[in-house]
């Protein structure tokens, strides 16, 4: 089922390629957190999982990271001529153990097969480095909207997948599936020696109410998992 499941991911971010941005700017504050997740970049060897267009690895690599990237998509990799990158699924890395130092996931695991969430986990696990960290940045199920404030973003998304406007239409047997941070963070705690979660003020968000008083109603989540055999 996990095949047959990212097949069909992988044949939608095909077909939609066009949608999606190559570049997102330094100072966005995904970008922040995912960096200040990582530490000092200088030297590190960082695995970026599903890279799309390279957006993220590009200022990771500016930073004096070596980047590599993974992504499902054929379509989305072709656009990524500057990155290091490989076609290959998260549940099965074509690496050696403990190759890196840090492994992003931005906005990935909201597209994983429920079921196979711990076996990505388990193989980042296995490739990252004594004390490396695992940063996913991801959709936080609680949170609210900053375009139609006081609704909640899941109402948004049902709503608009019932509209033909989202990437999965509910008539389809792919979902995204968005995180309750605790339990996402408890789910990561049965791999990773240290589990914490920030959510991220987002642009849209800022100096807005409830956003900036209320950091569990924000859009993204970041879960910052540190592989056992380093500092906490």
């Amino acid at each position: 089922m996990s095949a047959d499941h990212e097949a069909f991911v992988g044949s939608r971010f095909d077909a939609l390629a066009r949608r999606f941005k190559a570049e997102v700017a330094a100072g966005d504050p995904r970008v922040r957190a995912l960096v200040e997740s990582l530490g000092p970049l200088t030297g590190k060897r960082i695995l970026d999982l599903g890279c799309g267009k390279g957006r993220y690895a590009k200022i990771l690599s500016a930073q004096g990271a070596q980047v590599i990237g993974v992504d499902l998509s054929a379509a989305m990799l072709s656009a990524a001529a500057d990155l290091d990158r490989v076609r290959a699924t998260a549940r099965l890395l074509p690496f050696a153990a403990s190759s890196f130092d840090g492994v992003i996931a931005v906005e990935v695991f909201e597209h994983l097969a429920p079921g196979s969430i711990d076996q990505v986990c388990a193989e980042a696990r296995r490739v990252l480095r004594s004390g490396g960290t695992l940063a996913i940045l991801d959709k936080n199920v609680w949170s609210w909207s900053a375009r139609r404030p006081w609704l909640p973003s899941a109402m948004l998304k049902w709503i608009d997948e019932r509209r033909g406007l989202w990437m999965y239409s509910h008539r389809e047997p792919v979902r995204e599936h968005w995180f309750v941070p605790g339990r996402l963070r408890r789910q990561l705690g049965r791999w990773f020696a240290d589990v914490r979660v920030v959510h991220v003020l987002s642009r849209a968000e800022q100096g807005r109410f409830p956003f900036e008083v209320l950091p569990a109603t924000r859009l993204f989540a970041l879960w910052a998992a540190t592989a056992a055999g380093g500092p906490a």
